[in-house]
């Protein structure tokens, strides 16, 4: 019997959902094993029960943007609303309705107003169906198994960069599980061009990051928490240490894996619960906060399904408030299988969908017009909480475990632009989104397509191309 291995255990998902719940990639020639660990341990099998999401209005709540020059001394609401929290120097509000008022006459109320810019309820997600039910649709009535990678065996012994200095090679406990970075030829990438630099920041939106890994550690700057309306985004889930991990794990410090940009920095901000869930509103603040304290990488493994124009007005508002900061937003597009959901279907955030190590699209993965570049998405290992979270009841490890999502692949682009950004500080989003779109490795049909975007993301050619620009601008400003 075929067996599918998947990694992604939780009861997922965000208020945009946790866009990473998993699924196996379809592919000629795919291998279901996973891929090979250095661990003198054997791989323990387990079969939650495994739930995803969609996205739940909050029937009295309504997000109200207000214009230029609104002044807060002069509430303009609906009679009798609450205003609950604000941001974007409160011209930006998320209000309570009164009892017994209906929010379709609330927006209507709102939208007539000319000095309300747009007005859109406040969204949640909440678990509806199983996964296992989706993935008897994808794949029949074959088993469906997780397989489960316990924390590592330390490595012993000199690190490359001591027995080859002019090579850069990752050799990590985790590292022979880590098949995307000889994929993205990351070695070679790491020698010619560096590893990052501490100087460059990626927001992580998430469940929070735990900050005490000893993979991560020294590498996470504490962003607010808006979950618990605190300063301390620890992670209560699982998901956002593993995104923040596949950027900036440390390389070669005999721990664990080597993440794509070992040097960066991650602002860890929290704006999902424990359950993977967290509000549209949250999530707002959560962007404006990174744009206003000088990240340059906003990563988003979450998102809704599709259908969600509501969001579309909301996400392209923020999309050019995080622009005008000089900020990339990069956006998961969902593991439907279906269209891409938001807010990664906004036309000003990049979009990322998941392809396996055959490179061929995960039948998980969303596809569309909106989808701009592709990286791996299957089998990724990466960090975990120490300490136990809620996705540990679903039989997940600490310290380590191996996922499949486009919430996955996200990361590995927002890894590349922060490199990009290490390179060349003077880049703008823009130009760091075409480098990354212009050098994909195209695939599937000629061209730019639904499922693959512009291709496979290809860190040594965007990293070569970005080079040359450097070196020709020092030229030119050298002659003037």
């Amino acid at each position: 019997m075929k067996k599918h291995f998947l990694r992604h255990l939780t009861p997922v998902v965000s208020a945009l959902l946790l866009a990473s719940c998993s699924g196996q990639a379809i592919a000629p020639g795919a291998s279901s094993q996973p891929a090979p660990v250095q661990s003198a341990v054997t791989t323990q099998r387990v079969t939650p029960e495994v739930e995803t999401t969609i996205a739940e209005t909050i029937e009295d709540e309504v997000i109200v943007k207000y214009r230029a020059g609104f002044s807060t001394q002069s509430q303009r609401t609906v009679s009798g609303a609450e205003v609950l929290d604000a941001f974007n120097d409160s011209n930006t509000q998320l209000h309570r309705l009164p009892q017994g008022v209906k929010l379709q006459d609330a927006l209507s109320q709102y939208s007539a107003d000319p000095q309300v810019d747009f007005a859109i309820p406040n969204v949640n997600f909440k678990v509806q169906m199983t996964l296992k039910e989706r993935l008897k649709k994808w794949f029949g009535d074959d088993e469906d198994e997780v397989v489960v990678v316990p924390q590592p065996i330390p490595a012993t012994g000199t690190t490359a960069q001591a027995s080859k200095p002019l090579q850069i090679q990752a050799m990590d406990p985790l590292t022979q599980s880590q098949w995307y970075l000889s994929a993205m030829n990351m070695n070679q990438v790491w020698t010619d061009y560096g590893v990052g630099e501490s100087s460059v920041t990626v927001a992580v939106l998430d469940t929070g990051v735990d900050y005490t890994h000893p993979d991560l550690a020294g590498r996470i700057i504490k962003g607010p928490d808006y979950v618990d309306r605190d300063l301390d985004p620890k992670d209560e889930h699982g998901h956002g240490t593993h995104v923040a991990g596949i950027i900036t794990a440390g390389l070669n410090n005999q721990e664990g894996i080597s993440g794509m940009a070992p040097n960066v920095k991650i602002m860890a901000i929290r704006v999902l619960d424990a359950k993977g869930s967290g509000s549209l509103f949250n999530i707002a603040k959560g962007i404006a906060y990174a744009a206003n304290n000088g990240a340059k990488v906003i990563n988003m493994s979450l998102g809704s399904p599709s259908g969600g124009s509501t969001m579309r007005t909301l996400a392209n508002f923020l999309s050019r408030y995080a622009e005008a900061r000089g900020s990339l937003i990069i956006a998961a597009a969902g593991n439907a299988g279906g269209p891409i959901g938001f807010p990664a279907a906004a036309s000003e955030f990049l979009s990322v969908g998941a392809v396996n190590e055959d490179k061929y699209i995960a039948s998980f993965s969303n596809r569309g017009k909106e989808l701009d570049v592709v990286a791996p998405g299957v089998q990724i290992t990466s960090t975990f909480p120490t300490y136990e979270v809620t996705a540990n009841q679903l039989g997940l490890p600490h310290d380590y475990a191996t996922l499949n999502g486009t919430s996955m692949a996200t990361p590995m682009v927002s890894a590349l632009a922060a490199m990009l950004w290490s390179q060349n500080p003077y880049l703008k989003p823009a130009q760091v989104r075409s480098r990354i779109e212009d050098t994909a490795s195209d695939l599937g049909a000629i061209g730019v397509d639904e499922l693959y975007g512009h291709g496979m993301i290809n860190p040594a050619l965007a990293l070569k191309q970005s080079a040359a620009e450097v070196a020709e601008n020092s030229k030119v400003q050298a002659i003037q």
